[in-house]
């Protein structure tokens, strides 16, 4: 971890330019008295079912010093934080609110202008779970629309003779939460991507089955809660044994088990074409 102080100019080419591109205040006061840090060069370094490990720079652009953490105490209430929220890792999107929280915890001496690179963030996602933020308050209560799960993206990022990796992104697309986590603790309720073996770009009776996952809180999602308009992002080995020159392409398809409801599932597969 490294201070760089008088660092003014660079600092607002930065975050000029991440102000362009969406960065936004995480701030419980609404009035700005001067204390003001940004959060940008976000790095997820591990996950895990009980906690996110992250990596991320820390600049005062305001006109204030901070100082704060000394013996365990809070930030002041004041304190102003902004995210450069296009750079929030996928599993943290939506909930920006448990970084800047985790960032008052820490220890941060700052001057104006000046930058500490490399704090490191440990997001606890069983107090997360605790207050009751992975189910609906009332399963029954009527919602407005529903979910819609859809593949965003789907492509190859490794390829031999033996073994295909392939990484995915799913979007919620509907106008209501999607829930994708089961009521148990078992995988087999969560939300499952089945990986085929097919000839065209259709699931058939002809398809050959070659893998599947199971999504997991703390790897894929950070809850098991998919907001309207929210992305996961996940990854998935495949064996090629059972591909053959008449089944050459790749199909995902998600929620084979029928875990989730999801108003549309016509639009739940994608297909990766491959030379064979």
């Amino acid at each position: 971890m490294s201070f760089r102080p008088g660092l003014l100019p660079l600092l607002s080419i930065v975050f000029l330019l991440a102000a362009a591109s969406g960065i936004s205040a995480q701030q419980e006061s609404p009035i700005y008295k001067g204390l003001r840090i940004s959060l940008f060069g976000f790095e997820v370094l591990k996950t895990k079912p009980e906690n996110v490990s992250l990596r991320l720079h820390v600049a005062n652009t305001g006109r204030l010093p901070v100082s704060f953490g000394k013996k365990g105490a809070k930030a002041p209430e004041s304190l102003v934080i902004e995210l450069d929220t296009l750079g929030v890792p996928v599993i943290l999107q939506g909930r920006e609110s448990l970084i800047s929280d985790a960032v008052r915890y820490q220890k941060i001496n700052l001057q104006p202008g000046e930058m500490m690179d490399g704090l490191k963030l440990e997001i606890n996602l069983e107090s997360q779970r605790a207050g009751g933020k992975t189910s609906p308050s009332d399963p029954s209560a009527p919602v407005a629309g529903c979910a819609d799960l859809v593949f965003d993206t789907a492509n190859m990022v490794e390829y031999t003779d033996d073994i295909m990796r392939l990484r995915f992104v799913i979007r919620n697309a509907g106008k209501a939460a999607a829930y994708l986590l089961g009521a148990t603790d078992a995988d087999e309720d969560n939300l499952a991507v089945n990986v085929y073996f097919v000839s065209g770009n259709k699931l058939t009776r002809g398809a050959i089955l070659a893998d599947g996952i199971f999504i997991h809180a703390g790897r894929e999602t950070l809850d098991g809660v998919l907001l309207p308009e929210q992305h996961l992002e996940g990854e998935i080995r495949i064996n090629l044994k059972n591909r053959t020159q008449f089944t050459p392409n790749i199909l995902l398809e998600l929620d084979p088990f029928l875990k989730v409801d999801d108003c549309n599932r016509t639009n739940n597969t994608t297909v990766v074409k491959v030379e064979f």
